[in-house]
């Protein structure tokens, strides 16, 4: 079967700051809260509705506290109406309470994810988040036409309201757009893309959390987002600041945010080994905004030059994060784990939510870099997929008087069917055109290796199989997601490969043989606890095996000679765990390889008896189309040195004429108005058996 790009992300992108929650282990993910914590919930939430401007800050406060990274708290707060509460803090007289209430709101909606982005917006927040944006919007303009200068004391505190404020919001902004089309909808329908812009562009005034959130925001809401896009383009002032961002140097940037006084010298003691990286982050998001934002050939394009850009600057920028070492990264999580110090929240008047020890300090470094090289993969992902989209006709004849085949036999069907020497239309060989010339990506970057190398497990890489959780929650989310988007990007490399292959391109010898055993690596990796597959919380494995038999898959039709011995056995063990069109895939996979030069006739036919096996079990339609493709494949040349020892010794042709009238009446039950593509693949499928067994028994 044919295998689909990824292009741009139309599912919701997984939130690279978000830990799932069954990656909290159990008890804190299962709804088993902490008794201790449990006797401070009634108190708290009392607290916030108190005439006292300094208990209601402390109570927004506490709340964040004790909710931070446990599910069981979050769910037991979020009964007593908690959201709904905190939102009311929003319209609060006092700047303290409501700084405080957005930034709990903030965490609950990072932490809690979907569900609880859409409980804010059922409960409300939007109205009270327009009212801040403008409020914002307009004390920036401020900020940022008034002349550098000496402030006095008030006016600084009232100026670091403003940022945690704006960062707050920004940050709610872009959570609640990545959760579902309705409050994306609303979201977009808020008009929030000039305050973005006047983040991004007064970024040296303000704070780098406030640009960083900006760029999130906006690298979310250009994604396959157009009524956002046509708004964000019409301010006039947006492409200038965005090229500006992604065209200027980071660095200086990550130097001043290490801060100043006495902050910055502990900074220069302790944390030199791990770079603050939000400067960075931010212009790699803002590059990913822009690609999202330009199409080729557009109004746009003309004034960006999205091409040159992306091959001068964009390409070399994201080339530059993808030599991290994961395993040590991971190695130095884990001894940061012990240095942090044992004392749980405090929720004394003085409670500070964002006071950390500098080993969680180097931690949440760490983590913004494998968010970081996580965007930069997404983005490379899209460079890489070069294949023109091709529009598949839908085949919508009417059923006629087809309905006397459902009570035909196989050899009378067989008789009727298509004619062998009446082949189909050839299938056109894909136009392939990516941001980038492959043998500069193959060769010049070696990007397969660099991104399988990338998607190699660590220790910390998957969420243990049981009750305790990973060493460092937050670290495994981010490593999976970078593993993910290491495969999508490979996976693109490689069908983009693939088609210019057809066309003629000699391109194969330009991918190395290991590439063989690092995706099998990552298969076997993934499944060696089969049990962990089907578990709640385990659904990172799945897809990272699913991903890495999608680089199996593309490698089988570019460097098929290359495959390691046992290959086919292992695709086949991994098939009954995938999903349908993941299945189907390695189907087609275990095709290209039994059907290379110089398989083993043995492992020939082991595929074929597999094969065979599975076609005569019931399969679903999808499976049954992937099985018939492949058959037919394999043995379509009866030349070949395997053809006589087993597709003729062992009847297959006997094989296939006893299931086609199954074929038949499992095609027709295809609903063609719901799945019209699936429809017109069986019945291609069928039609093709037919005129295989005619043209076999010819010979």
């Amino acid at each position: 079967m044919g295998k689909a790009q990824v292009k741009k992300r139309t599912a919701k992108r997984h939130n690279p700051i978000r830990v799932p929650d069954a990656h909290l282990g159990g008890g804190r993910a299962d709804g088993k809260a902490n008794p201790d914590k449990e006797k401070q919930l009634l108190p708290v939430l009392e607290k916030l509705k108190a005439p006292e401007a300094a208990d209601r800050t402390w109570a927004c406060a506490a709340i964040g506290n004790l909710i931070n990274e446990d599910a069981a708290m979050r769910r037991l707060f979020q009964s007593r109406n908690v959201v709904g509460a905190l939102i009311e803090r929003l319209s609060d007289s006092v700047d303290d309470v409501v700084v405080e209430a957005s930034g709990t709101l903030r965490n609950l909606a990072i932490d809690g994810g979907h569900e609880i982005c859409g409980e804010m917006f059922n409960k409300g927040i939007m109205p009270h988040l327009i009212a801040l944006m403008g409020k914002i919007s307009n004390t920036l303009d401020n900020v940022l036409a008034g002349p550098a200068k000496e402030l006095p004391e008030d006016e600084i505190e009232r100026r670091g309201h403003l940022l945690a404020l704006t960062e707050n919001v920004i940050m709610l902004v872009w959570s609640l757009a990545d959760a579902s089309w309705k409050t994306l909808e609303a979201v977009n329908a808020a008009r929030c893309e000039g305050l973005l812009v006047k983040a991004l562009q007064g970024k040296d005034q303000l704070s780098p959390g406030v640009a960083l959130a900006a760029a999130q925001a906006l690298f979310c809401l250009t994604t396959d987002n157009a009524p956002f896009s046509s708004a964000l383009l019409s301010q006039t002032n947006a492409l200038p600041v965005l090229v500006n961002i992604v065209k200027a140097d980071h660095t200086p940037a990550e130097h001043n945010a290490k801060g100043k006084g006495r902050a910055k010298k502990a900074m220069d003691q302790e944390d030199d080994e791990i770079a603050d990286g939000r400067a960075l982050l931010t212009r790699v998001l803002v590059a990913g905004a822009l690609r999202n934002l330009v199409e080729p050939g557009s109004s746009a394009d003309a004034r960006v030059g999205i091409a040159p850009l992306t091959n001068e600057v964009i390409l070399p920028l994201i080339n530059g994060l993808l030599d991290v070492n994961l395993a040590q990264a991971a190695q130095r999580v884990t001894e940061l784990v012990a240095e942090i110090p044992k004392n749980g929240p405090v929720l004394g008047k003085d409670v500070k939510v964002d006071h950390k020890s500098q080993a969680e300090i180097k931690l949440e470094r760490m983590e913004r870099m494998l968010s970081t090289v996580g965007v930069g993969l997404e983005i490379l992902t899209a460079i890489c997929a070069g294949l023109e989209d091709t529009a598949e006709e839908e085949a919508m004849d009417e059923e006629g008087d087809d309905d006397e085949d459902d009570s035909m036999g196989d050899e009378d069907l067989i008789a009727k069917g298509r004619d062998p020497a009446a082949n189909g239309k050839a299938s056109a060989v894909p136009s392939v055109n990516t941001a980038a010339t492959l043998p500069h990506l193959l060769s010049t970057l070696s990007l397969p290796t660099r991104l399988v190398t990338l998607a190699q497990l660590t220790p910390l890489s998957l969420p243990p199989h049981g009750p305790n959780p990973s060493v460092h929650p937050p670290t495994t989310a981010a490593l999976s997601v970078v593993h993910l988007r290491a495969l999508e990007a490979l996976n693109n490399l490689l069908l983009s490969t693939s088609a210019a292959v057809m066309g003629g391109e000699q391109l194969a010898q330009l991918l190395p043989a290991a590439l063989w055993e690092g995706v099998f690596a990552i298969v076997q990796g993934t499944g060696e606890d089969a049990a962990a597959l089907k578990a709640k919380g385990q659904e990172m494995r799945l897809e990272l095996m699913e991903g890495a038999l999608a680089g199996a898959w593309g490698l089988s039709k570019t460097i098929p000679a290359s495959a390691p011995q046992g290959a086919t056995d292992m695709i086949t063990k991994a098939i009954p765990v995938l999903r349908p069109e993941a299945a189907a895939r390695a189907v087609d996979t275990l095709a290209s390889l039994a059907a290379r030069p110089g398989v083993p006739v043995e492992e020939n036919a082991a595929v074929a008896q597999w094969l065979v096996a599975a076609l005569t079990s019931q399969p679903s339609a999808e499976m049954m189309v992937a099985l018939l493709n492949a058959i037919i494949d394999i043995y379509a040349d009866e030349g070949r040195e395997y053809d006589q020892p087993v597709f003729v010794a062992h009847n297959m042709v006997g094989a296939l004429t006893n299931i086609v009238a199954r074929v038949r009446a499992d095609s027709r039950k295809i609903d063609r108005r719901k799945n019209p593509m699936l429809r017109a693949r069986a019945e291609e499928a069928y039609e093709n058996l037919v005129a295989f067994i005619k043209y076999r028994r010819s010979l």
